[in-house]
C-alpha cells in the first residue's frame, strides 16, 4: 500500500498521520520551518521542503524525493492555501509521480479566490453578505456601504503573509478609506473585499466539513464555534463542537453539487440575525484546522479520502452528537482575553467545557506535539513582535 504525503498545516498533520498510521499507512510530511507535527511517532519521515512562494524549486523537490525516496504513487494532500496554488500549473507534473487529492484548478479556482466564490453562490442562489468588490478608490467612496464593514482579501494568504490578520473593521468612512489605502499597498486592489458587517464574533460561525463525491456527502458533520483567536476574525477555533442542523449540509451540497466537486471541504457560514439566514463566507478545499473535531466525533475523514484516492472501498460511521474540541492553550489564552473584556463569564467557560472535550493534539500515544505546542506559541509570539507585524 502507497504512503501519504501531507503539504503545510503543522497542527493539522499529528491527527491526520495518527489516524493513517492506525490503517498501516506510512506519513511523510515537508514543510519548510520547525514545528510541532515533524516530532510526532507517527509521521515517518520529515522533510525540510523548499518554501511554497518558490513555485519551480518546491515542485523540483517534490519530484525529486519521489523518485530518491521510493514515493512514487504515494498520496499527496494539502492542509494550507499556500500550497493549493501550485496545483494551477504543476498539477499535471506532480500527477506523474503521486496520486494527486487536490481537484483540478477550474474546480478549485473557485474557493481559492473568494471573489469566484461570491460570485459561484450568487449565480446558483446561496446567501451571502453585502459585498463589494471596488476596483479603485473612487469606486469604493461611491458605495453607500453600511458601517461597521469589513475589508479582508480574495486571497487570505496574500494579506497573511506581510500583516498577522486575516480582516480588518471600519466604523466609518475614514476608516474604511484608511485600511483600503493600505490593503491596496499590500495586496493589490483586484484583491480586496468590502463586506458587511456581521455582529456576533466566533458564536454565529459555522460549517459543514466532510468528504465529499461529486458535491454530496459521503461522509460530515456540521459544527459551531464557540470561541477563536482573534476573538474578532479568527485564524484558530480554539473550542468547537458538533450540532445537528441539516440547513447546512443543504446549503453545503448545493454549493459544491453545481461544480462537481470531489475531495475533503470546510464550508464556512456565518449566521446573520438581521436575515435570520446563514450567509456563506468561504470554501477550504482541503484540510482545515479544526479537523480534528471530525476525528472525535468518529468520522475517520484522512483513511477515507486516502483509500477513495487509491481506488479501495471506502465505508464509513456516522458523527456523535456533542463532541466538543479545544485547543488548550490558545482557548485559555482567548478566555482570559473575554474575561477582561466583560464578553464572558468564568460560569458560561466552565460550562463550555461540560462534556469532557477533547484536548487538539493530545495524545498518550504520541505526547510530543502537543507538550511543543505552548513553547512553539510563544516562540511565534515573540517573532511576531520582533517583526513589527501589528497591523496593516
Amino acid at each position: 500500500m502507497p504512503g501519504a504525503v501531507l503539504l503545510g498545516g503543522a497542527r493539522i498533520v499529528p491527527p491526520v498521520a495518527r489516524n493513517l498510521a492506525r490503517h498501516g499507512v506510512k506519513v511523510c510530511f515537508l514543510n519548510n520551518e520547525v514545528c510541532e507535527a515533524r516530532f510526532s511517532r507517527y509521521v515517518n519521515c520529515f522533510l525540510r521542503c523548499p518554501p511554497p512562494e518558490d513555485e519551480e524549486a518546491f515542485v523540483e523537490y517534490l519530484v525529486t524525493i519521489a523518485k530518491q525516496k521510493q514515493m512514487e504513487g504515494w498520496v499527496l494532500f494539502v492542509s494550507n492555501d499556500e500550497y493549493l496554488r501550485i496545483f494551477k500549473h504543476y498539477r499535471s507534473l506532480l500527477s506523474g509521480y503521486y496520486t494527486v487529492t487536490v481537484p483540478p484548478w477550474e474546480i478549485i479556482r473557485f474557493f481559492y479566490n473568494k471573489r469566484l466564490t461570491y460570485s459561484l453562490a450568487e449565480k446558483i442562489g446561496i446567501p451571502i453578505p453585502e459585498t463589494y468588490q471596488p476596483e479603485t478608490l473612487d469606486e469604493l467612496l461611491s458605495l453607500d456601504i453600511d458601517f461597521p464593514a469589513v475589508l479582508k482579501p480574495a486571497v487570505t494568504h496574500r494579506l497573511l503573509s506581510t500583516v498577522p490578520h486575516k480582516a480588518y473593521r471600519a466604523d466609518n468612512r475614514r476608516e474604511l478609506q484608511h485600511l483600503y489605502e493600505r490593503m491596496c499597498r499590500h495586496i493589490g486592489s483586484s484583491n480586496v473585499i468590502v463586506q458587511e458587517y456581521i455582529p456576533g464574533e466566533a458564536g454565529v460561525l459555522f460549517s459543514f466539513a466532510g468528504y465529499f463525491k461529486k458535491g454530496h456527502p459521503v461522509a460530515g458533520l456540521s459544527a459551531k464555534r464557540l470561541r477563536q483567536y482573534p476573538s474578532n476574525f479568527g485564524k484558530l477555533s480554539t473550542f468547537v463542537e458538533t450540532v445537528t442542523n441539516p440547513e447546512l449540509e443543504k446549503l453545503a451540497t448545493q454549493l459544491l453539487s453545481s461544480i462537481g466537486y470531489t475531495g475533503l471541504a470546510e464550508v464556512e457560514f456565518m449566521w446573520n440575525e438581521n436575515h435570520a439566514r446563514f450567509e456563506l463566507l468561504e470554501v477550504n478545499p482541503r484540510f482545515w484546522a479544526w479537523h480534528e473535531l471530525t476525528l472525535a466525533a468518529g468520522l475517520e475523514l484522512p483513511y477515507l479520502a486516502f483509500a477513495d484516492a487509491i481506488g479501495k472501498e471506502i465505508s464509513f460511521d456516522t458523527a456523535r452528537d456533542g463532541t466538543k474540541l479545544i485547543h488548550l492553550f490558545t482557548d485559555i489564552y482567548v478566555a482570559v482575553q473575554e474575561m477582561y473584556l466583560g464578553k464572558l463569564t468564568a460560569r458560561r467557560y466552565f460550562a463550555s467545557l461540560r462534556g469532557k472535550p477533547s484536548v487538539a493534539l493530545f495524545s498518550l500515544k504520541d505526547p510530543l506535539p502537543f507538550m511543543l505546542e505552548a513553547c512553539l506559541l510563544l516562540h511565534r509570539a515573540l517573532h511576531k513582535l520582533a517583526s513589527g507585524k501589528t497591523g496593516i
